[in-house]
């Protein structure tokens, strides 16, 4: 792949940590390169390395480094062409231009936005809400065999009646992903299973085994009840980024609401734009 290609390539890296430990100057201060008197600043450098791809990321600083100063390097050799042959006055280009400033500044403004609903008094303050909110619920902890047929659950169920060992036949027999832990699927509230599952968990004493096949969209389940317990709120830096999440989900929703409010919008139809485009 032509090296122009990947000009605008760009990720965050250590190079800043570093440069600023090192120097504790401000990498925009910082020379990497010049062209005459034109400055490619370290910070220019990390700017070019912020959408790296993941895989690119991985790499040695090092060895990518020289790659990406050389890349913006080309890059402001072209650009100085561009305009010494007027194509910043293209009608196309002053277009696209002005879409990339809108994109920009709209992604800008909507991180300040998320910044500023997530900041750490608002989380605090859900966190405290979460809290006052919270109402003591039942806790499982649960094993299972998942097989495709009910007679080979009811077999199974047989062979546990004859004391067999439960996360031993889980390992032989189950088609879960939990089947090579012995069938062990850890402790789970209401609602984070399929509701045939639960129900049938939930109505189980601590180290009994259902008697029926349960079956569920994924096969036909032999449950254990390993053990059960009243839940508790969880500490803050528990679900702190699940917080985060959940504002940040609320905060956009009303945004939304809040910006297209008193505007008309009008969206077309897909199949009519397909229709106008093929006319």
């Amino acid at each position: 792949m032509s090296s122009f290609k990947t000009f605008f390539l760009v990720a965050k890296i250590i190079l800043v940590l570093s440069i600023k430990s090192v120097s504790a100057k401000e990498p925009s201060s910082i020379v990497a390169a010049k062209i005459n008197n034109h400055v490619i600043s370290a910070q220019d450098v990390l700017n070019a390395i912020n959408t790296l791809p993941q895989n690119v990321k991985k790499r040695p600083l090092p060895e990518i480094y020289p790659r990406i100063v050389n890349e913006l390097i080309n890059q402001y050799l072209i650009t100085k062409r561009a305009y010494e042959e007027k194509i910043d006055l293209d009608t196309n280009v002053i277009n696209l231009i002005q879409k990339s400033k809108d994109q920009i500044l709209a992604k800008y403004w909507l991180n300040n936005f998320v910044r500023n609903e997530t900041r750490e008094e608002k989380i605090n303050q859900f966190y405290d809400n979460y809290l006052k909110s919270f109402s003591g619920f039942k806790e499982a902890n649960a094993s299972h065999i998942l097989v495709k047929t009910r007679e080979e659950a009811i077999s199974i169920i047989e062979k546990l009646n004859k004391q067999s060992n439960f996360s031993e036949l889980a390992r032989i027999h189950s088609t879960g992903p939990s089947g090579k832990n012995g069938g062990e699927l850890g402790w789970f509230a209401p609602g984070q299973m399929v509701k045939g599952f639960e129900n049938a968990t939930f109505a189980l004493k601590k180290g009994e085994t259902t008697q029926e096949p349960v079956e569920t969209k994924f096969g036909f389940h032999i449950i254990k009840l390993n053990d059960i317990r009243d839940a508790k709120p969880k500490k803050l830096d528990e679900i702190r980024e699940n917080i985060i999440d959940q504002i940040t989900k609320n905060s956009l929703a009303n945004l939304e609401k809040k910006i297209r409010k008193n505007h008309e919008i009008t969206i077309v139809d897909f199949d009519d734009i397909v229709k106008e485009v093929n006319n």
